[in-house]
């Protein structure tokens, strides 16, 4: 396909409007109070037309005889997913035209939902707190989707229409002024997309034709058509939206979501195509250019280079260090189906990186039972403590230091910020916001409304739902957003500020390099003993992580060196730190546990 998808203006007011529309005898352009045939183009399916319009005007497109659907390729909603879409103008006084980027091994990402993130929930407010992220230390923003999906609030993960920022957030122009002012102060920006499916609501890319698979199936809607007839369109349509972010909005990157669900037969998959589209694109742009995928396991090949058989991302979304933590942690908060075992995953994750394995083609397996590498570097791995799912797939939306207590959150943030992999926080984690995070959609259609609640008990039935907060109500939304600042827990924030310092500090004495580490599980003392080596020179850090009701006894630690961080712990004199239950002891030189 070489047809553009979506209006492109050829000057002030004249525009080309084009239509992929296979389905289609006919395709009408309705704008105004006008309605103009489109002409078919050269290539079977597309619809193109260039006449005079302005940005502001609101057009859709009639298939045949039947009603007025959205562009496909719309830029704008502004009164929703099921009405027309408005004419815009991309064009915009960018400030930091010179931005080159983070790079990614300097990455800390913050994760965080537009509408929850402020109380007014929207781009332009979002700016407002960029400045507490800079102080935080954090190097990078993830934005979950934004796509526009049915209702006033969504999760994002439930968007139809790809290319329009949604309705509720704000404009395309105040999304472009975020990205504008995060990079203003330093801040990468990255997007997360949805390529695995279109939302359940609004999606009218039926009516089109071409674009939805007749073959493959996910859980939560239409599978895009990337191997059947007229595939190459549905193809060109997504790698133009990865285009399109990066380009035009200028995300610094891109978080594939559940690349796992991205269903493709054909050769090369969609996924190493996105892989290899971006990879070209940060030459044409010439800066730093990021690609996260989400994998449910350690995908070797999605982080591989392509004539490697890889598909060229860069960053991979894993959840294996999370849910080792968590089953060491708190194993009574079951927020997975996949099985994870105290004391032997973490060490597992530790040394090797991983629990299970598996790639695009291929299921997971668990360690053990498989020929994939003993160790990997873990720099690539995005890991956390907390994000989206795991905060949101809990019937009340609890975070760490709820389940778990304020040390068990400071000692699992300490671990997770000072290990090689990059360390992604979830919004209000950093000053342990005491509001839940829930699972939240706001569909019109009362059995899709219905499905929502039934499909939340049954994808997870290991929890109690009677109490838990309905995913459709207005209240699930609104108690998501995280606060101020000042109504958290300032010790918590004064300690995520010192260990991002000190990560940073590490970095660039050249430690905290997984070629460098010496990582040991200690099972009977629940403890966790890293050492950095560099020429000959030692960093270390000791982390205690167990049940929070358990009695754990204080452990003596012989120290040689210099102690820049602890919590949870006693200078008992002559060089011996006592280590209380969650301690947390990092520094130069050696620790040798008594």
């Amino acid at each position: 396909m070489t047809a553009p998808f979506g209006p492109r203006f050829i000057d002030s007011d004249t525009v080309e409007f084009s239509a992929f529309a296979p389905k289609a005898e006919a395709v009408t352009l309705l704008i105004n109070d006008r309605e103009i045939p489109m002409i078919a183009s050269e290539e079977i399916g597309m619809f193109a037309l260039e006449t005079k319009a302005t940005a502001g005007m609101q057009y859709g497109f009639k298939i045949d005889n039947g009603p007025c659907y959205p562009d496909p390729a719309t830029r704008y909603q502004p009164s929703g997913v099921h009405e027309k879409s408005e004419l815009i103008d991309l064009s915009f006084p960018w400030k930091n035209l010179n931005w080159k980027g983070v790079l990614f091994e300097d990455l800390i990402i913050y994760e965080l939902h537009i509408g929850t993130f402020t109380e007014k929930g929207t781009f332009l407010s979002a700016i407002d707190r960029l400045d507490e992220l800079v102080e935080l230390g954090v190097t990078s923003l993830e934005i979950m989707p934004v796509a526009q999906a049915a209702g006033n609030w969504n999760w994002g993960y439930d968007g139809v229409n790809l290319f329009a920022p949604a309705n509720y957030y704000g404009r395309p122009e105040d999304l472009i002024a975020l990205v504008d002012a995060a990079h203003a102060r330093g801040l990468a920006m990255i997007l997360d997309v949805v390529y695995n499916h279109f939302g359940p609501e609004g999606n009218y890319l039926f009516a089109f034709g071409g674009y939805l698979s007749s073959r493959h199936k996910t859980p939560w809607g239409d599978s895009p058509n990337f191997d059947e007839k007229d595939a190459d369109a549905t193809r060109a349509y997504i790698l133009e939206n990865v285009r399109y972010w990066l380009e035009e909005f200028k995300f610094d990157g891109l978080r594939v979501d559940a690349t796992h669900f991205i269903r493709d037969d054909s050769i090369p998959h969609i996924v190493t195509e996105i892989g290899s589209s971006v990879r070209a694109l940060e030459t044409k742009l010439g800066r730093t250019l990021h690609l996260i995928g989400e994998s449910n396991v350690y995908d070797p090949e999605l982080i591989s280079k392509r004539e490697d058989g890889g598909s060229e991302f860069d960053g991979l979304w894993c959840d294996e260090f999370l849910h080792s933590l968590y089953a060491q942690l708190i194993p009574e908060e079951d927020m997975t189906s996949r099985e994870y075992r105290a004391d032997s995953d973490l060490r597992l994750v530790l040394h090797r990186g991983y629990v299970f394995h598996g790639t695009l083609t291929s299921p997971p397996t668990r360690h053990g039972r498989n020929d994939a590498p003993s160790q990997i570097a873990t720099e690539p791995l995005i890991c956390s403590i907390q994000n989206h799912d795991f905060i949101g797939n809990h019937p009340n939306g609890k975070r760490l230091h709820q389940a778990a207590g304020y040390d068990a959150h400071r000692a699992a943030a300490a671990l997770l910020i000072m290990m090689p992999s990059t360390p992604m926080l979830f919004m209000g984690e950093e000053f342990a916001s005491e509001s839940p995070f829930y699972f939240f959609v706001d569909f019109q259609d009362q059995k899709l409304r219905k499905a929502v609640e039934r499909g939340r008990k049954t994808d997870h039935p290991q929890h109690d739902w009677e109490n838990g907060a309905s995913a459709t109500s207005t209240e699930a939304f609104l108690h998501s957003k995280i606060g101020e600042t000042n109504l958290g827990n300032a010790d918590t924030l004064d300690w995520y500020k010192k260990l991002i310092a000190l990560r940073k500090g590490w970095r660039q004495e050249s430690f905290l390099n997984s070629n460098q580490m010496e990582a040991e599980w200690d099972e009977e003392r629940e403890m966790v003993h890293i050492v950095y080596s560099h020429e000959k020179d030692q960093r270390f850090i000791i982390v205690r992580l167990h049940e929070p009701n358990r009695t754990r006894t204080a452990i003596p630690i012989k120290l040689n060196g210099e102690i820049l961080l602890t919590l949870n712990c006693d200078d008992l004199g002559d060089g011996t730190i006592s280590a209380g239950p969650f301690a947390v002891l990092a520094g130069k030189g050696t620790a040798i546990v008594q």
